[in-house]
């Protein structure tokens, strides 16, 4: 069952059948180097997350094939910041960008948000794009500054929020 759908995306709850799509996902170098960690858990280690912890945790799936294409989930604050990932091999065909929409749609809905942050770092070049693609607007006086866990050099996080009315 959909929370909620486009003509391209759909978004299901996520559930623990879903690990093994994130785990290969999270496997990836370059999701790695997208969130600026190392991830180095089994898939025993990693299929025992908590997924009841977050209220939002969705996964995207392409409609036409029925396939999983990615995963969005929402944490906790009092800004709740939305991230998203899109599996290696469904990446740079809109997928991130249509499901982010709906997402944002079906959070600022169902819920009272009226604000939602989301991050990339300076080097992510592609969700720069789709965050800016939005209406996400950037708050750089929220900007994390840190130390890149692959190069050792320093890193930004970019900090950008969208409110309620850019959406809906």
């Amino acid at each position: 069952m959909y929370l909620i759908e486009n003509d391209l995306i759909a978004l299901r709850q996520y559930t623990h059948d879903d690990d093994y799509d994130m785990y290969l996902c999270w496997s990836d170098i370059d999701t790695q180097k997208g969130y600026n960690g190392i991830f180095d858990q089994s898939f025993e280690e990693f299929n025992k997350f908590d997924i009841d912890r977050f209220k939002f945790w969705v996964t995207a799936v392409d409609k036409a094939t029925n396939e999983s294409v990615g995963t969005l989930r929402l944490g906790t604050g009092e800004v709740p910041d939305l991230v998203i990932w899109i599996y290696p091999q469904f990446r740079n065909r809109g997928y991130g960008t249509q499901s982010f929409i709906l997402a944002l749609t079906y959070l600022f809905t169902h819920d009272s948000y009226t604000e939602i942050s989301a991050g990339c770092y300076e080097t992510n070049t592609a969700s720069l794009k789709m965050l800016r693609r939005i209406g996400f607007e950037r708050l750089s006086f929220e900007d994390r500054k840190e130390k890149d866990c692959f190069t050792g050099k320093p890193i930004v996080q970019m900090e950008f929020r969208i409110s309620k009315d850019k959406i809906l």
